[in-house]
């Protein structure tokens, strides 16, 4: 996982003394430049790497290999970075250390310029769509979200609604993150999870200290908090996923169904070498508040242990099953709201005929309250509901029901205009005008509303 101590990840750079700065783009067959290379990662290993009591023996064993000519027949550096990543992985059971040649893009930014990065991430969002692959609407009601990059919230966070509106109305959800190999943060958790949840923290060893993580209070869209989850793993969901699975695990908030993760519980940071080479090593470590452990090395153990390949027909048909019980409880419950809004109606379309404003305006807004708990009240909904409550007789409830959308909804252009257009067509032009007027308040180039308030103003 990237850590996120600025937007997407602290870019620390270390340059290096005078001598190996001088000998930048020098080739690695060069066997002091490449020794002085080798010398410096060992150095960062033993100041910067989470493990500090580790730290030491890696650096040496890297170095032995160095000395024992390991890297003597590397002549091209991509070759030597990644002779020298595996060796890094080999020794520490690491797989954040990637130690790499640092190339520009293809619009052509310099390597070595500061919009390096930025520009290099900016064009990798763009190709990956933030992470989300593939959305899909299953039979029976079952969502299905395939995501194979986590990325900061800020950056996801359009997506991510957009995704969680479209599985709003399943039965059962199936989060793919089988091809997920990390990113920044854990933000999926926040529309599953109640507010506040704590969550996978991280600790530094360069603060000593725990950093805590919580979900997110506004993700912009209702969390859905008893809708069963499926999560698909595999042996290449990493880092950043596989927080999502381990947190979602240890709540018990959904059933895990794959293979075992990769095992990456170690956040990175990414350090600069010269204007060749870049390395991430590992500066923070995951701890969970309820486990107090982490996955590293070992992976997210799936709740059910299959091949990655049949993830998916396993969890279609266990969401199957447990969307036929989600979807029976879902409509017990509306039923019963429905039954409870049709008491409280009654009650208010008798108080508004017989003159009981206070009773009646109490008694819709039951009818309200209980109709948000089930998800019924939508601006269509009440517009519907109004439509019952065309005649004269009616006109108080009709009027009350259209101010109640316009309270639930009070940024609305359509709840104004809606108002508005019944005032007119009752004879109230005054109120009409009013109303009018809050439209384009609102949308200032409203033609509709302008032309009606001409309309009413020329009539007079």
């Amino acid at each position: 996982m990237i850590n996120q101590k600025s937007l997407l990840f602290t870019l620390i750079l270390v340059f290096l003394t005078h001598s190996l700065y001088s000998q930048q783009h020098k080739s690695v067959s060069d066997k002091k430049y490449k020794k002085e290379v080798i010398q410096t990662i060992g150095k960062l290993i033993q100041t910067k790497y989470v493990i500090p009591e580790a730290a030491e023996k890696y650096a040496a064993e890297l170095k032995k290999k160095h000395a024992a000519g390991c890297y003597d027949s590397c002549t091209d550096s991509k070759e030597f970075a990644k002779t020298v990543t595996a060796d890094l992985i080999s020794i520490t059971h690491d797989k954040h250390f990637n130690f790499r040649v640092n190339e520009s893009s293809e619009v052509g930014e310099k390597a070595e310029s500061a919009l390096h990065h930025p520009v290099r991430y900016h064009l990798l969002r763009a190709k990956e769509n933030t992470g989300f692959f593939k959305m899909e609407w299953i039979e029976n009601s079952i969502g299905y979200v395939d995501i194979r990059r986590c990325y900061s919230f800020d950056l996801a966070k359009d997506l991510i609604i957009a995704a969680m509106k479209f599985l709003a109305n399943s039965n059962a959800i199936i989060i793919d993150v089988r091809e997920n190999g990390g990113g920044s943060g854990d933000y999926l958790s926040s529309y599953f999870l109640p507010y506040p949840t704590q969550l996978t923290g991280w600790y530094s060893r360069e603060t000593d200290w725990l950093t805590e993580f919580w979900t997110i209070k506004d993700i912009g869209a209702e969390p859905l908090l008893d809708t069963p989850v499926f999560i698909l793993t595999s042996n290449r969901t990493f880092s950043a996923s596989e927080a999502f699975a381990y947190d979602m695990k240890v709540r018990k908030r959904a059933t895990i169904i794959g293979d075992s993760t990769r095992g990456g519980a170690h956040s990175v940071d990414l350090y600069k070498i010269d204007d060749q080479f870049e390395i991430y090593i590992s500066t923070e470590r995951a701890v969970n508040p309820i486990t107090g452990e982490n996955w590293e090395g070992v992976g997210v153990i799936p709740d059910i242990l299959v091949p990655s390949e049949v993830a998916l027909d396993t969890a279609i048909a266990l969401a199957r099953k447990a969307g036929k019980e989600y979807a029976r409880a879902k409509e017990a419950k509306l039923k019963q709201a429905v039954a409870e809004m049709q008491i409280h109606l009654h009650n208010a379309e008798t108080f508004y005929r017989s003159n009981k404003e206070n009773d009646a305006d109490a008694a819709l807004d039951s009818v309200f309250q209980i109709g948000v708990t089930v998800g019924l009240i939508n601006e269509f909904f009440i517009d519907v509901l109004a439509y019952n409550y065309q005649s004269d007789k009616d006109e108080p409830i009709l009027y009350a029901i259209l101010k109640k959308k316009i309270a639930v909804f009070p940024r609305s252009v359509s709840a104004y205009e809606r108002l508005a257009s019944v005032y007119y067509s009752k004879g109230k032009k005054a109120l009409a005008r009013q109303y009018f007027q809050k439209v384009l308040e609102l949308d200032p180039d409203n033609r509709n509303a302008a032309k009606m308030i001409k309309r009413i103003r020329d009539a007079k």
